[in-house]
């Protein structure tokens, strides 16, 4: 490997653990003398789909209320089946948990829907504007709060699963304010989409730093040797030919609508005649032209979109350790484009009946393109003295109060 894949250096004097090199001069890419392995998915589609379809029979006896149950089940199926240096993972949530971050998630949202109502009652007195009501009123507060607490809920919920999560017998975990992390994502977020999403880079750094970092294997943590001014040239490149293909597509598009509507004999005049009386044929030909764009679009796309994805991933796990373990990936476009497009289809077709497929492809994605390099010391690893939240995926979680 190259040192633009491979960041990681050793000072001068040091050896890995394990390994009988001879200390190197500083600077040196470090190789450890031992193979690599990849993690092992061992899981078969049919068992993962046997559990999944139990999990959807309860939930119509059960009116969804098993769910929680369900979710468990699913997880704790698969990341049982996932080995990483010989040993298998172990989920240790339950679905209680789930369910009473569920139930304070609903007394969360009652208690901001009765402050939405005296707002609107005392602040506004009922008519603040013609047309503007109540409904309204609680929507706009929603969206305006609703983007940070979806990043803070998603690191929330990362959290909660690892502290599930049990390797060799000890507790995983993570660390950090998932309010922190919801404030600075949606700052970089907003700054990107005011410049034009230039600062991508910045945002892809800086939001994958705090999750990586924040990650403990017990007492072991994780670094990250990221930094966006080391894929701005790549990204760069993707961000013009992106603007490049937006334009081809345009072009093609109406090139394609054209010639299709005259090949059906319907000039220019008549098909504008189509939106002065709209009716269900009108609509039946937006639908179509739309649909016909999208997937010209998409093919034009996506492909260079894979490219940069796939080129991100392989420099965010390239550039993370754990002490003396390194990672490596080499997935390219046409696996990331292949990935994504299939699971796609699998969703669609299957009106959301083969989500156990793309969670089950996922996994093997994973297993198949990941190489670690080294092996953790045992000896200098210790459980956590945290135990990580004791509810799951709710409000609370959400803000944060079982960290308190």
């Amino acid at each position: 490997m190259s040192d633009a894949s491979f960041p990681w250096v050793q000072a001068a004097g040091s050896t890995p653990a394990g390994t009988a090199s001879q200390p190197a001069a500083p600077g040196t890419p470090w190789s450890p003398d031992l193979s690599p392995s990849q993690p092992v998915y061992d899981g078969t589609l049919g068992e993962l789909y046997a559990i999944y379809l139990r999990h959807l029979a309860m939930m119509l006896v059960t009116l969804g209320w098993s769910r929680f149950w369900g979710r468990t089940r699913i997880r704790r199926y698969v990341w049982n089946h996932l080995s990483v240096l010989g040993d298998r993972f172990e989920y240790r949530g339950r679905g209680r948990e789930l369910l009473i971050g569920f139930l304070l998630a609903l007394l969360v949202v009652a208690a901001w829907s009765g402050l939405m109502y005296l707002v609107w009652l005392y602040v506004f007195h009922e008519k603040p504007f013609a047309t503007f009501g109540l409904f309204d009123l609680f929507s706009l507060s929603v969206v305006l709060i609703g983007f940070p607490l979806a990043y803070v809920g998603h690191y929330a919920g990362l959290r909660y699963k690892l502290s599930r999560t049990r390797w060799r017998g000890i507790r995983c975990g993570m660390a950090g304010s998932a309010w922190a992390y919801g404030a600075t994502a949606t700052f970089l977020q907003f700054a990107n989409a005011m410049t034009g999403y230039l600062l991508t880079p910045v945002v892809s750094v800086n939001l994958a730093r705090p999750r990586i970092v924040n990650t403990r294997v017990g007492t072991q943590g994780f670094t990250f040797a990221g930094r966006a001014g080391d894929i701005y040239g790549r990204y760069l490149g993707y961000y013009f030919l992106n603007i490049v293909a937006w334009i081809v597509a345009g072009i093609a598009t109406f090139m394609a609508i054209g010639g299709t509507l005259q090949g059906l004999g319907v000039s220019s005049e008549d098909f504008l005649k189509l939106f002065a009386h709209p009716s269900l044929h009108t609509v039946v030909v937006l639908l179509l032209v739309a649909f016909a764009a999208y997937i010209l679009f998409g093919l034009l796309i996506l492909p260079l979109r894979c490219w940069w994805q796939a080129y991100l991933l392989r420099y965010l796990v390239t550039h993370s350790r754990a002490d003396n373990v390194l990672f490596a990936t080499a997935i390219s476009t046409w696996q990331m484009w292949g990935f994504l497009v299939l699971n796609y289809l699998i969703v669609l077709l299957t009106l959301g009946l083969g989500w156990p497929w793309v969670m089950h492809r996922t996994m093997k994605l994973i297993a198949g393109q990941l190489w670690i390099y080294g092996a953790p010391q045992g000896s200098a690893i210790r459980q956590p003295a945290d135990r990580g939240p004791g509810y799951g995926e709710g409000l609370l979680d959400m803000f944060d109060v079982s960290g308190v």
